[in-house]
Order: structure tokens, then sequence, then C-alpha cells
């Protein structure tokens, strides 16, 4: 609990300090709250929509190594409903921090579906370039890549197994079996919040 609060606390200092400079929006969700947080915040759009741009930042906090399954399916399934409610002119970035730092997905449409779901999948690795600090490098980003007349935000997606330090190896991962499980269990309960967010 006290880690969160100070890698609470740091972002929130960090997002004064560039606010100063440029606005710039800063919103934080568990990832387990993921989708329902889309529906909520992300407005769906048209390309004839008078709505301004979207720039948005996913802060997504890691693990040392890869993410787990179920974080994955959570990630997929919040990605593709972004992807139906935005629109070509909007952006989303991707930046690692806690595990590992550093930027994985450069401003991509969010209709690049194919893109997205291959940063997730291949998290560490789509990451060029290793930083100290991902929140830093974040506000940095988000500065360098700022865009007029849009809405510039940076959402933090807190991750409690990044927060105890869980690593995701292959020690403690279990059978191929296990994990289709877990894929399986993930997926039933994200259903009716799936459901729900077709039917609106």
């Amino acid at each position: 609990m006290k880690q969160l609060t100070i890698t609470f606390l740091a972002l929130v200092f960090t997002s004064i300090a560039t606010g100063q400079e440029k606005n710039i929006e800063t919103k934080s969700v568990l990832i387990d709250n993921f989708i329902s947080f889309i529906v909520d915040h992300i407005k769906t759009k048209t390309e004839a929509s008078e709505l301004p741009a979207d720039n948005i930042i996913f802060l997504l906090e890691t693990p040392a190594n890869e993410l787990v399954v179920e974080d994955k399916v959570v990630l997929n399934q919040a990605f593709k409903l972004i992807s139906k409610r935005l629109t070509e002119t909007d952006n989303i970035s991707i930046i690692t921090h806690k595990g590992f730092n550093g930027v994985a997905l450069h401003q991509t449409s969010p209709k690049d579906i194919k893109a997205i779901l291959y940063t997730i999948e291949n998290l560490k690795s789509s990451v060029k370039e290793f930083h100290e600090n991902g929140i830093e490098l974040a506000y940095e980003f988000a500065n360098e890549n700022f865009v007029e007349d849009a809405i510039n935000t940076v959402i933090m997606i807190r991750n409690p197994k990044a927060m105890s330090g869980e690593e995701v190896t292959v020690q403690n991962t279990k059978s191929h079996k296990t994990k289709n499980n877990v894929v399986l269990m993930t997926a039933m309960a994200l259903l009716p919040e799936i459901i729900s967010v077709i039917k609106d």
C-alpha cells in the first residue's frame, strides 16, 4: 500500500510539473477495471464526429518479464473496444513502467488493432530502448508528441501483480492446460461486461 501511494504521488507531481507546460490530463485505473473504465471515459466517435481528437498515452505498470495470461486477455479485449470507439484521426501510445520502462508502441491509430495486439502479446520485446523511470518517460513523451486541439491524456493502468514484485517466469507458470483454463475462466468472467458494451 505504501509503495502504491508513493508511485501515485510521483505520478501526480510529475503531472503537475508537465501540466504547467502543456495541458495533459492524467487518469488512473486498475487493470481489472480497465474495460468498464473505457466504457465510462472513452466516448464512441465516428469519422464525422465533431468531438476533438484524442491523443492517449497508456502507461502500463508491468512485472519484470511479461504479463500474465489473464492480464493479456483483459488488455486485448480493452484495446479492441477502444479500437471500436475511436477513429483514424485519434492516436494511442503504450509506455511501460516499473518492471521495465520504455515505449512499447509509438503514436498509432487505434484502428491498427493488429499492431496493438502484437504489442500486448510481445510487450517487452516491443520496447527498443529501456529507461530509468517510465513515469517520467511518459510525460516527456506526452510533451514531445503533444497534439494541438486534441485531448491529450496519460492513463495509468495499475497492475497489482507488478506492485507486489511478482515476476512471470517459466518456474512460476503452470502447464499449458492450466493456461488455457485461465484464459477460458477470464473470458467467461469478462463476458457479461462485453455483452453489456455490445448492447450499448
